[in-house]
This record gives structure tokens, C-alpha cells and sequence, in this order.
């Protein structure tokens, strides 16, 4: 793996975004040196949305049949995401009562990506029990797992990035919903919140 995307190099890296032992409910959370540059990164990134619209559109040519969503992470965290739903599950309708994804996460930190699958089960048109698969994923993810890993690398130059990263410990930080000393790589490159 590039050395810049090691677990010790991405720890390295998100400490320039959040601050060190300051939970974001603190009142000096928001006036620290790395808030400040986390907000004027992702602003720019909500600003510039012509090349995400253009991978977007791009997922939809290569999987058509697929709805592919444009889900407003960035808004939020430094991430954007696309979640896009196999043919014939795109919808809760009386016929459709599952929803199954694959869900792309970009950071906007660095040029690394992770996918993830998810499942949604729903009860009278509303979502209810959400399953959440890592990878490896599930056999019936995987030819769309493939396609849209192909696409983001080829689009972006993005790496995706492997579990044991993704997953590594950063004790320090608090992100998003997470207390201090629960925080991962995956929560700070992208975001807390994967349903």
C-alpha cells in the first residue's frame, strides 16, 4: 500500500482536522486551528459539485436499472456519498420491501474510498431494521461492489481503503456521534453515520 495511506500516515493526517481532546460540544471546539480547516475544505467541496455530478451520472450509464443516490454527507462530514440500489429494490412499494445497496464513501481529506453494503428491510413504506455489511460482502453486493470500486479508482484515483485501516483506533479524536476515545479512521476520513 502507498505509504500515504497507511493507518500511522491517515492517523497523522485527520489530527490537521479535528482537534486533539476537544469534544465538538465544546465551546472552543469551533474556534480551533483544525475545525477551521475541516469547515473551509468541506464548504469548498459543497461549492464544487460538477465533477461529483459527472461520476454520478457515470455510475448511472455503467449500471443502468440501478438508482443511484447522491446522499448529502457532505453537508456534514468530509465525505461525499453515493448509495446505489440494486435494480428492482430502489423503492418501497407493496412488491418491494427490501432495499439492498452499495454505499460509496470519498473523502474530501484525501484520495481514499471505502464501500460498504447495506440493507434495508421496510414495514408498511417505512425503513426500519438496517443491516450494514463490510468487506467482504455479501455475494448478491458483489458484482456491483466491483463495477462501482472500478469506476471511483478510474474517476477519482482514489485507493480503497482495507478494513484494518479503516477500523484502526484514533483515541484522541471525537467525530460526528461518537465520544472521545470511540473515534476510527473510517469515522474521521468520511463519517460517523453508515446506515
Amino acid at each position: 500500500m502507498d505509504s500515504r495511506f497507511t493507518a500511522e500516515a491517515l492517523i497523522q493526517l485527520v489530527h490537521r482536522y479535528y482537534p486533539a481532546g476537544v469534544h465538538r460540544d465544546d465551546p472552543s471546539h469551533s474556534s480551533t486551528e483544525e475545525h477551521q480547516r475541516l469547515e473551509a475544505l468541506r464548504q469548498a467541496a459543497v461549492q464544487d459539485v460538477t465533477s461529483w455530478e459527472a461520476f454520478l451520472q457515470r455510475i448511472r450509464d455503467e449500471l443502468p436499472g440501478c438508482r443511484v443516490w447522491d446522499y448529502p454527507t457532505i453537508r456534514y462530514d468530509p465525505a461525499r456519498e453515493a448509495r446505489v440500489a440494486q435494480p428492482n429494490s430502489s423503492l418501497a412499494t407493496p412488491e418491494v420491501k427490501e432495499v439492498k445497496e452499495v454505499v460509496l464513501l470519498v473523502s474530501i481529506l484525501a484520495p481514499v474510498h471505502c464501500l460498504y453494503a447495506s440493507q434495508h428491510r421496510y414495514t408498511d413504506s417505512r425503513r426500519g431494521e438496517s443491516t450494514v455489511f463490510y468487506s467482504p460482502l455479501p455475494s448478491e453486493y458483489q458484482a456491483y461492489e466491483a463495477k462501482v470500486d472500478q469506476l471511483v479508482e478510474a474517476f477519482f484515483s482514489s485507493v480503497r481503503l482495507p478494513n484494518e485501516v479503516l477500523f484502526t483506533p484514533v483515541p484522541d479524536l471525537q467525530v460526528g456521534n461518537t465520544g472521545l476515545g470511540q473515534a476510527k479512521l473510517i469515522d474521521c476520513l468520511f463519517t460517523d453515520h453508515r446506515w
